[in-house]
């Protein structure tokens, strides 16, 4: 479902410095900054090996957030068109599983936080993903029960929000692999990028499939 996954079109910039709600570096990838924080975000040619992936996303921390306020947030979102994800039947008893899976290494380690989102901004479901080693690709694979209520657009509006979270305040932060009726960009307690100046994230084959496996 994801356009774009392997980082291969920058048609804006290569490189730009993250601005709120803007599309300034990697086609489909938006950046969200609230805060006093500030990131590069950039394409790269650092992938993880035997993979055949010749680009790879960079968020790259020049200012550091070490103290975030609470309606802050540091974060990217792909966002997906509703009338691509109407087969997701997201909001009925007939929702899907689905699994987003991507590579990514990080110059810190911990668990990272991640969430899916409605156009709305009144459903999400947070998530952690763990990287246990510094500056090494490792793959994710998340496969999530998708939501049974709430609303869900199948039109040319944004069906659902992929968000990728470097540092959110305690208005943003749910609990943990379960749907809330709240902006949830993160799980709490997640690894904050932003608070550590010269930190870097790099990201990869983003999928998001029908179904338990990561093709």
């Amino acid at each position: 479902i994801v356009i774009n996954g392997a980082m291969q079109v920058a048609q804006r910039a290569t490189s730009a410095s993250a601005s709120n709600g803007s599309y300034v570096s990697l086609d489909r990838y938006l950046s969200n900054v609230s805060g006093g924080g500030a990131y590069t975000f950039s394409q790269e040619t650092d992938t993880p090996s035997g993979q055949g992936f010749k680009n790879s996303m960079k968020v790259s921390v020049d200012t550091a957030d070490s103290s975030i306020a609470s309606g802050d947030y540091y974060v990217i979102q792909y966002r997906i068109e509703g009338q691509d994800v109407a087969h997701l039947m997201l909001g009925t008893s007939d929702a899907v599983k689905v699994t987003l899976s991507f590579w990514v290494k990080s110059s810190l380690t911990g668990n990272f936080g991640a969430s899916l989102i409605n156009n709305g901004a009144d459903r999400s479901y947070p998530f952690q993903y763990n990287i246990s080693t510094a500056n090494t690709w490792q793959k994710i694979t998340k496969t999530i029960q998708l939501d049974t209520s709430g609303t869900w657009l199948t039109t040319n509006g944004v069906g659902l929000k992929i968000m990728f979270d470097f540092g959110s305040g305690t208005t943003y932060q749910g609990t943990a692999d379960v749907w809330g009726g709240a902006n949830y960009h993160t799980a709490s307690s997640s690894v904050q990028l932003i608070g550590t100046s010269s930190a870097t994230w790099y990201c990869t084959g983003v999928q998001l499939e029908v179904g338990e496996q990561a093709t």
